[in-house]
């Protein structure tokens, strides 16, 4: 587990919460996804839809509150604005989502059954992902970050308190990747969250499997990201041992998980 997050380098609530912007309900309230959030709703996996917390490429992302004041995430694909073209590049080849249409609409609506579908996978496989807990139309509903109700900032926003803890125990999430034949193919200190319970994985729409055609240019790109980046703030990180850890087929060790794994370092 990853050192927690230092209360220095904490922003403010201020600094975490995003301003008002019209536009953000704009670009996700449509009549179709408000319907969507009703059903949520009903179905009882919250109660109420609080504020935005996050804007990425394709979403942005809510806290919301359940019945028993539970913060939730929830993250709706934006309709009108997301790179659906980009996003085939990652569903076409991908078994799961054969014959997906490429018009618009029934592309995005595949990315978040995608996502959905990623994240069940990881999180059986003890992977450091947020636990979903429910998916409809262009919304999942997932496990919330944060202290209170601000989420917690990336790894890219505050940096890395201890780094070759951090690298390696990355290292062996991506390693636990591929031994349930699964590729990220978005790592990068932007999709990782930085919690008092240590480092967290975001953003798993993209995550392939290693049936996909291009499943190893992915991780060979994930693993790059992750030794550039750690090999900045210090940390001892070859891309070649580190490719030879994720393939080597030993488990993945207990504990700190790969503080002290054997042979990437040979």
């Amino acid at each position: 587990m990853a050192m927690s997050q230092s209360k220095r380098k904490r922003p403010s609530r201020e600094v975490k919460m995003l301003k008002p912007d019209p536009r953000l309900e704009e670009e996700v309230f449509d009549r179709q996804t408000l319907f969507a959030i009703s059903k949520l709703m009903k179905d009882g996996n919250f109660e109420s839809l609080d504020y935005p917390i996050a804007k990425g490429k394709e979403a942005n992302v809510f806290c919301a509150t359940t019945g028993d004041g539970t913060k939730v995430a929830v993250k709706i694909y934006r309709i009108d604005t997301s790179n659906f073209i980009r996003m085939h590049e990652y569903i076409d080849g991908d078994p799961r989502f054969a014959n997906i249409s490429r018009k618009r609409y029934e592309t995005l609506l595949a990315w978040t059954r995608k996502e959905y579908s990623n994240l069940k996978a990881f999180h059986a496989a003890g992977i450091m992902v947020p636990r979903p807990l429910a998916c409809l139309r262009n919304i999942i509903v997932m496990e919330f970050f944060g202290e209170g109700n601000i989420a917690f900032s990336t790894l890219d926003q505050v940096g890395s308190d201890a780094p070759q803890h951090d690298y390696d125990f990355l290292l062996a999430q991506i390693k636990k990747m591929y031994q349930i034949k699964m590729v990220h193919a978005d790592f990068s200190p932007y999709n990782i969250l930085v919690t008092d319970d240590g480092l967290k994985i975001l953003d798993c729409a993209q995550a392939v499997l290693l049936a996909h055609p291009r499943a190893e240019e992915f991780l060979a790109r994930d693993v790059e990201n992750l030794v550039r980046y750690f090999r900045k703030q210090g940390a001892n990180a070859d891309f070649e041992a580190a490719m030879k850890y994720v393939k080597d087929g030993k488990p993945v060790l207990r504990g700190l998980e790969a503080t002290k794994y054997e042979g990437a370092r040979e």
